[in-house]
């Protein structure tokens, strides 16, 4: 169930009790809800003390019910103001048996029988069902105590019995075996009392809880000491109530009569509510007379709204008439009859549930109360802020805060030659609120505290094992701020790169190593509209207060080691962008004059695709002196000759081309041929096979007209067949003709022209079937012994058109071998630029005095800083690491539609590989220096804090706009190297020294260096002030009146600067 359900429920809890408070309150008495009155911050601390004297109160009677009251209470009370005091449950229970009882037990049910006789009744009887039981009886013994102890109850005076009693009860079951342990003795249950008796004080006791208000970790009303105590001892009190409460409804089950009767209602009425009470009081009080009741004491001063003592009596005193009337109603239900559970054990069991009821209830009394600080701050508001527009806040205070040279300004930086020149694209640093659904969802630069120089000297950072590229140029240092709430980061952040249409730059990414090393990981080349979205990944580190506690019990080797670790950690906070400009490296690589691309559009194009895609040696395409008959020419001069050497290469690459074009159709016509030759073959041979099927079945044929001949009966002899076959030209002569007919028709060529083609015949079976065919006179035995037997023995007859194909086989023979091409690279995507405004520029003095300085050195700057000036340790280093999956948008052509990509690693080590052979060719590999370069240096830090926004205001009293401003101090004054109140708005002095005093002690023994940078960095009249100031500390040591006139004399100069 969530809170704030359990704040509804709660709610409408009372105002079933407001009903309740009407009946015993006088007419006059109107009781409401603190959410329905206008009251004052403090009247939450009274509502809340005084609501916990009535549940102190409440508890304290509940025990005087059960026993602690009077002198036992006065005598704990005297314990507890020394010693701890604690309430100790305890029981002991016994089984035995008694006796074995055996009995016939009739079934309810008869059975009645007739006799007839001729269907006369001459009478009846009836027969029973009866069954022998054996019953086993028990004897139940329990026994129980309650003690107050002191300590640990070594001793018998250090033991108080509040109650006891003990009872039996015999128990019956049907088989011999126990249906309890025969001695079962239970823990002891133990609950520690002294924060209740230290609230009651005198004699009699007086409830006395008071919130103190001037300690430093009272917060709120709900989160000070003496309240979370309050709720320490209710959830360990209530946890000892469920035990015994247990234990009690457990006598109640095993009672064999009395475990279906009710024990009485628990719906009582609990007077520890919080209420606001409208109406005058009247004095004297109005609790029931005859009772020892722990009462309210006397109002010294009666408070605004909030029940009174004698409204609080009169409480108490219905809470204890309808104890009292619960009481009389189950003595009557339970007699004492010496059994293990009669109306004292039904009794008890309901004060304990009472007093459950009156802890829950105060429990939820005390979230109540910091539930309607929520609630107004929400309503204060208008809605519940999240981190999201904490963070949209911040840069709006910001504005407020920072002087305008200081101001963070947007991570978003155009890149571009010069003010006078229109920029390349963009590079960007870009978050994404979490968690909004507005305009403030939509991705923006973070604001970062920044600071631009110049490299101290000449940067280098390697290209691979042999090639070292040196470059200079100016140098960006941001500082950003994170804030997280809760563990919930605020926004996503990514690096942007934008390029325009026809234009191009190189980003690289990785740390700063050294001074003068830059560690690139990644690169990438962005062109032509090309947009690349790099997400970035946020970790955290601990805090150096953190890190010391942790290492604080560790062993020197042990410390050094981590040490050593966390140096490494604070270095790779460093996260630096290198981009570097393409068209003056160009120009510097072909020896150019400068400006000379920049409105030579396709001579660019066509110089990138030639190092990108050929990856031509520039030597090729550079102007030398040699080339010019003057040997230096003008600057057109200059870009002509360079033209004509681009226009030479592009021509010789076409010429390679059209080579290659020619060279790949002849080699693809050679294989379309080989394809047809092949095709004819197969269609050859399947004729063929066709044709042999034919002859076999003449064959066939053949041979029964032989048999039938030589077997005919009308043949009168021998001699007469073969004088009238040999008229007739002979059988064989015949079944010759016959054959050669048949190939005939099927497409072949006669006898004469099948042995004019033999010399055609491909193989030798292909020969023997001519000469068959031409000889038909031949035996039958030669022919079946030429002819083949299956259709995968025949062979394709020659044919005329075979001729051109033999001929093309030689000279095809002849061709040289095809060669492969080199594949063309696909074009380069483009993405759509988008413009960014550059940040304001730094004083001139801020500028020089940055020069000289060692980037690797504001890791640990900024830690030592946090560790000085951050006392509640929520600064955490962070580090920025590039993501493992890149979006690429692009564009194949002008009139292309922009496509997105994704490149994961394989696809970034081809961009990086890519980017790295462009630097070679415009470095020389290394030998020329990156003229035009930039280089941004991010350094974060991430403000952490436990809870929610709403929580860090409720429950801790904190307001995270001041610790955040802060922190951002800290950064700005580290990264500028100057004092905290050099970087604030006058306005603003005031309410930052009294929110964070330590940021404006200097140390003594670095007042000497920051008034020296003070001096060398900012105009006279600050330095002017500092004399002053020193004058005055230098005069005020002394006591005499002449120096305390010269100490008060220096105050107006002070005043006018």
């Amino acid at each position: 169930m969530s809170a704030e359900t359990q704040m509804r429920q709660f709610e409408l809890k009372l105002k079933k009790a407001i009903e309740r408070v009407k009946l015993v309150l006088e007419a006059e008495k109107k009781p409401q809800l603190p959410v329905d009155v206008h009251h004052s911050y403090e009247d939450k601390f009274t509502l809340l003390e005084r609501g916990s004297c009535l549940a102190v109160a409440s508890l304290a009677n509940s025990l005087e019910q059960l026993g602690l009251g009077g002198e036992k209470l006065a005598q704990l009370q005297t314990w507890a103001a020394a010693n701890a005091v604690s309430l100790r449950f305890k029981s002991k229970e016994t089984c035995q048996f008694l006796r074995e009882v055996t009995r016939d037990e009739e079934s309810p049910t008869k059975r009645v029988n007739e006799v007839q006789v001729g269907g006369v009744a001459f009478g009846s009887f009836t027969s029973k069902t009866v069954t022998k039981v054996t019953e086993f009886f028990w004897k139940f013994d329990m026994a129980y105590e309650l003690e107050a102890i002191r300590g640990v109850g070594a001793d018998d005076s250090d033991r108080l019995l509040i109650c006891s009693r003990s009872g039996h009860v015999e128990l019956k079951t049907s088989t011999k075996s126990s249906p309890h342990p025969e001695t079962k003795v239970s823990t002891c249950e133990e609950v520690n009392i002294s924060f209740l008796l230290k609230q009651l004080l005198g004699s009699p006791a007086t409830p006395a809880f008071k919130i103190d208000r001037l300690s430093p970790k009272c917060r709120t009303p709900r989160r000070n000491p003496e309240v979370q105590e309050a709720v320490n001892f209710g959830r360990s009190y209530l946890t000892w109530i469920c035990k015994v409460s247990k234990y009690f409804e457990r006598l109640h089950r095993l009672h064999p009569q009395r475990s279906t009767t009710p024990t009485g209602s628990s719906d009582l009425f609990v007077p520890a509510l919080p209420l606001f009470i409208k109406g005058s009081a009247k004095a004297g009080s109005s609790a029931s007379g005859g009772q020892s009741l722990v009462l309210l004491g006397e109002d010294a001063e009666v408070a605004k709204h909030v029940v009174t003592a004698a409204d609080g009596n009169r409480l108490l005193g219905e809470e204890s008439r309808a104890l009292g009337e619960q009481r009389a109603n189950l003595m009557e239900v339970f007699p004492d009859d010496g059994s293990i559970y009669t109306w004292m054990e039904s009794f008890r069991a309901l004060i304990l549930q009472h007093s459950q009821q009156v802890v829950v209830q105060w429990s939820e009394m005390i979230e109540y109360v910091e539930h309607m600080l929520r609630m107004q701050l929400v309503a204060a508001i208008g809605k519940e802020v999240r981190p999201a527009e904490f963070a949209s806040y911040m840069r709006f205070h910001y504005r407020k805060l920072f002087r305008e040279a200081y101001q963070p300004t947007p991570c978003s930086f155009a890149i571009r030659r010069s003010t006078k020149h229109g920029p390349e694209g963009t590079i960007s640093i870009e978050e994404e609120a979490l968690g909004l659904q507005d305009e403030s969802s939509i991705k923006s630069p973070i604001c970062a505290i920044t600071a631009a120089g110049r490299t101290p000297s000449t940067m280098t950072f390697p290209l691979n094992a042999s090639t070292t590229i040196s470059f200079g140029g100016q140098v960006h240092l941001h500082a950003w701020l994170d804030h997280q709430f809760s563990g919930q980061s605020s926004s996503k952040l990514s690096l942007v790169s934008r390029a325009r249409q026809f234009s191009s730059f190189m980003v690289l990414i990785g740390r700063v190593s050294s001074s003068t090393t830059f560690d690139p990981k990644y690169a990438a080349l962005v062109q032509n509209k090309d947009e690349l979205e790099i997400p970035l990944e946020l970790s955290t580190i601990p805090t150096p207060k953190e890190f010391k506690d942790a290492i604080e019990s560790l062993s020197p080797e042990q410390q050094e080691f981590a040490k050593a670790f966390r140096a490494m950690q604070l270095e790779s906070t460093l996260f630096a962008v290198l981009v570097v400009q393409i068209k003056p490296q160009l120009e510097k690589l072909l020896n150019l004059a400068d400006d000379s691309l920049t409105k030579e559009i396709k001579l660019t194009q066509d110089l990138m695709q030639l190092f990108i895609k050929y990856q031509i040696p520039s030597d090729l395409l550079s102007f030398t002196s040699d080339l010019l008959p003057n040997g230096h020419g003008s600057a057109g001069e200059r870009l002509q000759v360079v033209k004509g050497q681009v226009k030479a290469m592009h021509d010789m690459i076409e010429v390679e081309k059209r080579e290659e074009l020619e060279q790949r159709r002849k080699e693809e016509e050679y294989r379309r041929l080989e394809e047809e030759k092949k095709r004819r073959q197969e269609e050859e041979a399947r004729e063929v096979q066709l044709r042999l099927q034919d002859i076999e079945m003449l064959q066939r044929q053949s041979e029964c007209m032989d048999d039938i001949m030589l077997r005919g009966d009308e043949m009168a002899s021998t001699e007469k067949f073969y004088r009238k076959a040999k008229k007739s030209g002979g059988f064989f002569g015949g079944m010759g003709r016959a054959l050669s007919g048949a190939v005939q028709s099927l497409g072949g060529s006669s006898s004469k022209e099948s042995c004019r083609d033999r010399d055609y015949a491909p193989n030798y079976e292909a020969k023997m079937l001519c000469v068959q065919t031409a000889a038909p006179r031949s035996s039958r035995r030669r022919l079946s012994a030429v002819a083949p037997s299956s259709s995968k023995d025949a062979v394709a007859l020659p044919l005329r058109s075979q001729a051109p194909d033999l001929e093309f086989e030689a000279t095809a023979a002849e061709a040289p071998e095809p060669q492969a091409s080199q594949p063309s690279e696909p074009s380069q995507a483009e993405a759509k630029p988008k413009s960014a405004q550059q940040p304001p520029s730094q004083p001139e003095a801020v500028e020089e005095a940055l020069e000289a300085r060692d980037y690797t050195q504001v890791p640990k700057q900024l830690d030592e800083q946090f560790e000085k000036l951050d006392p509640d340790s929520s600064l955490r280093p962070t580090i920025i690491n590039p993501g493992s999956t890149w979006s690429k948008r692009s564009q194949a052509a002008l009139l292309a539609a922009a496509q997105t990509s994704s490149l994961a690693s394989d696809e970034q080590k081809r961009e990086k590989d890519a980017a790295f052979d462009l630097l070679d060719a415009i470095t020389k590999s290394g030998a020329l220096p990156l003229s035009h370069a930039e280089l941004h240096i991010i350094v974060a830090a991430t403000h952490c804090f436990d809870k929610t926004v709403t929580e860090t205001v409720v429950q801790d009293n904190v307001n995270p706009i001041a610790k955040v401003e802060r922190s951002s101090l800290i950064m700005a004054s580290t990264v500028h190297q100057q004092p905290a109140e050099c970087l604030m708005n006058e306005s603003s002095h005031a309410r930052v020294i009294a929110d964070s005093p330590q940021l404006f002690l200097e140390d003594a023994t670095k007042a000497e260096p920051v008034a020296d940078l003070r001096a060398a960095s900012f105009p006279n009249a600050i330095v002017k002030y500092e004399r002053v100031l020193m004058k005055f500390h230098e005069v005020s040591m002394h006591t005499n009146g002449r120096q305390r006139q010269l100490a008060q004399g220096a105050m107006p100069e002070m005043q006018d600067w």
